[in-house]
């Protein structure tokens, strides 16, 4: 068995890191880099042309050189699946965090792990590990918030769900802030018009990880009216460690996520009525923020990574066979 405390890991997703602006794969993979370091071991990073690394960790750009040099590290993390040619010249000792949803009957390395129990059961496997965070890099406030819900997702990705966020706060006469990116135009000017009538409605836009940060702060609770199964779903974390309840639809994750807060999970139009109008009580900042502490810190997200690497590093397989979806990920139109 190879000694935790001596293993040497590349950790291989090809492109530039650490990401200027939202990035949520890429900032998981530089949460998980830096965690490992803390935990004393020698990590390598495979990244785009332009990457710079912290000190004390090695970046690699040119996959010529990762495969003269594959025997010196005892396994390969990859959050993209590398090539053949790299796997062999790692003696198959590799191993691949999938974070999206496969298509029907789409099968995975045997040495794949999930990010999250359900996304694992629908892919066929039992193996997962949820997407751990840096709760330094988002405030805390547990002052009361304004008087207004945030949506915060890829806006103009119909499983993300605006368009039903936009109609439940419409619905209920209360206010939103909209961050996420900038279209479709046809909402962004939805917005423009609540603001003629003096809703306090706004479209922020696209936001970077410090303006992520205080949007976040500037509402009561996050809407997550999503229309899929969701593998994680890294925003609710983020939402929740700066002391900000989410609503959201049981879709995927987000029961595993929102646990400790079951009277967050929407399932029906009544339940959203009963959130939005102030009728059910809300865990409070600091709830919010220990239960990510305990689940979703990056630590224990390294930790259970550990588990995996000392597996593949003595040279076995973290399922049975081939991982393969079982359930897709197809629109759920109900609360659209």
């Amino acid at each position: 068995m190879v000694p935790s405390s001596q293993l040497k890991i590349v950790i291989y997703h090809p492109v530039k890191l650490p990401v200027l602006h939202y990035g949520g794969t890429e900032r998981v993979v530089m949460w998980l880099v830096h965690s490992l370091k803390k935990m004393g071991h020698k990590v390598a990073v495979f990244a785009g042309p332009g990457s710079q690394m912290p000190d004390g960790v090695e970046c690699i750009v040119d996959e010529t050189i990762l495969l003269k040099r594959a025997r010196e590290f005892d396994l390969l993390h990859g959050f993209t699946k590398p090539s053949i040619l790299i796997e062999n010249a790692f003696q198959g000792k590799v191993m691949v965090t999938i974070q999206g949803n496969g298509q029907l009957g789409e099968k995975f390395h045997r040495n794949t792990v999930f990010v999250s129990k359900n996304h694992a059961e629908r892919h066929g496997s039992s193996e997962f590990v949820y997407n751990g965070l840096d709760a330094d890099e988002l405030l805390f406030s547990e002052k009361p918030r304004p008087n207004r819900y945030l949506f915060l997702s890829k806006t103009s990705w119909k499983v993300k769900n605006l368009k039903g966020a936009m109609r439940l706060a419409n619905q209920h006469r209360q206010n939103l802030w909209i961050a996420g990116g900038d279209r479709p135009y046809s909402y962004r000017a939805l917005t423009v018009l609540k603001q003629v009538f003096r809703a306090d409605w706004r479209w922020v836009g696209a936001v970077n990880q410090e303006e992520k940060s205080r949007f976040l702060l500037e509402g009561k609770a996050l809407l997550f009216p999503l229309l899929w199964n969701e593998p994680f779903g890294l925003v609710m974390t983020e939402s929740l460690v700066s002391g900000t309840p989410v609503f959201a639809h049981p879709y995927g994750s987000v029961s595993e996520i929102l646990e400790f807060a079951p009277q967050c999970l929407m399932r029906s139009d009544d339940d959203w009525k009963q959130a939005l109008t102030g009728k059910i009580k809300m865990p409070s900042p600091k709830e919010c923020r220990d239960w990510v502490y305990a689940k979703f810190d990056q630590k224990n997200m390294a930790l259970k990574y550990m588990d995996y690497y000392e597996r593949v590093a003595q040279g076995k397989y973290l399922n049975d066979q081939e991982p393969e979806t079982k359930v897709t990920a197809e629109m759920i139109e109900k609360f659209s």
